[in-house]
């Protein structure tokens, strides 16, 4: 009886340990079933090597997956990959800067690239002036002539600049114009073409009238002669061209060009203009030696202006300086005589004042005033003269 006791207690002891060993795994086994000494005594004695066990569903080598412990306020912890909301995102890895990517401040300039001559953002800023001391509205009128054409193209140009279509003031409204524009400084007497000893005032009786000698009478020279464009308007009627003069002088050039009297003088003024043979070999009429560049830039004006109208004006007769066409529209030995004188004489005060005035009256003005060199751009190529002229005009 004793014996059977003391064996069911070790019995008991036996599962006791074991149980205790179990117990220190993270997951607890279900322990062992021992016998209750009650049970042990109404079912006899048990062997000291025997134990009745219950079957352990539990493997020992396969453990239970601790659940990591997820710190919210840990940035390093790291996400769950079966979470769906977290996606597995690669790292970006680093792009480098785009050179062509304008909000990138750190991309430089390319300071090498050439403007385009074409672009809308070239600025249209007007040609530099032909003379940087030049008055603001010449250099304004001439705004949009090219710096860079030269000869016909010039020309052409400057004709669509300055033509007129019709006359702005009538034959017998020139005196009033002349009022203005052909006053001598003493603000008096007019300016006379042909004479500085003429004393013609501004409502003088003698405007217009008969003449025999010089003094006689002041009327209206047409430097182109009417007669060839048959009084036509609005030639007729230019005071670019058509000033005071004495009635007198003014009869004896008649319809000849002017020139360079070498021979044969048949008249002489009181000033000393002249008739005779000269330029071209023909009968010419010289003026004095201070308006011939005058002069010359009225013809320069004309054929540019009326340049559409030449080929349907008369040739022949004293006028021998003119060639009939649009370029260069004067013959060339006149030609070259003209730019002579128009280099030789150049712009005075007295026209610069006469321009400006024409054009209170009438729309437009004579661009040889304003830009002398402007002859030598149109003309300056036609002969190997007119080159030579200009060269040394240039220098």
């Amino acid at each position: 009886m004793k014996k059977n006791v003391v064996l069911t207690l070790l019995s008991f002891l036996a599962l006791t340990l074991a149980s205790c060993q179990l117990g220190s795994k993270s997951t607890p086994k279900k322990k062992k079933s021992s016998l209750s000494s009650s049970s042990s005594l109404t079912s006899g004695l048990v062997s000291d090597s025997e134990e009745y066990e219950q079957e352990d569903p539990y493997d020992p080598d396969e453990e239970d997956p601790e659940e990591p412990q997820v710190d919210p306020d840990d940035p390093e912890t790291p996400d769950d990959p079966d979470d769906p909301d977290v996606p597995d995102t690669p790292d970006t890895p680093d792009t480098p800067d785009d050179p062509d990517d304008p909000d990138d401040p750190d991309t430089p300039d390319t300071p090498d690239t050439p403007d385009d001559p074409d672009t809308p953002d070239t600025p249209d800023t007007p040609d530099t002036p032909e003379n940087p001391d030049e008055d603001p509205a010449i250099t304004q009128y001439y705004a949009n002539i090219s710096t860079t054409n030269t000869g016909k193209d010039l020309k052409n140009e400057l004709h669509k600049l300055i033509k007129i279509s019709s006359a702005s003031v009538s034959y017998a409204e020139l005196y009033d114009v002349y009022r203005k524009s052909d006053v001598r400084p003493d603000g008096e007497h007019f300016w006379d073409i042909y004479s500085d000893s003429t004393d013609y005032t501004l409502y003088d009786s003698r405007i217009s009238a008969n003449y025999k000698i010089e003094g006689d009478s002041l009327n209206r020279e047409h430097i182109f002669p009417q007669g060839f464009f048959k009084k036509s308007s609005p030639m007729v009627s230019d005071p670019h061209h058509v000033l005071p003069s004495d009635g007198k002088v003014n009869g004896m050039r008649s319809n000849y060009s002017h020139g360079e009297v070498t021979g044969n003088v048949t008249y002489t003024s009181n000033d000393g203009c002249k008739l005779g043979t000269g330029t071209g070999n023909t009968t010419v009429f010289e003026p004095m030696n201070h308006y011939k560049g005058d002069i010359a830039r009225i013809y320069f004006y004309f054929v540019t202006s009326y340049e559409d109208k030449l080929s349907g004006f008369d040739t022949g007769g004293e006028f021998k300086c003119f060639a009939r066409n649009d370029f260069p529209s004067l013959t060339t030995t006149f030609l070259e005589l003209y730019l002579k004188w128009h280099l030789e004489d150049p712009v005075s005060e007295k026209e610069v004042i006469r321009n400006r005035e024409i054009y209170n009256f009438q729309p437009n003005r004579n661009p040889f005033i304003d830009r002398p060199q402007y002859a030598c751009k149109i003309w300056g190529g036609v002969s190997s003269t007119t080159q030579s002229l200009c060269a040394s005009y240039n220098q």
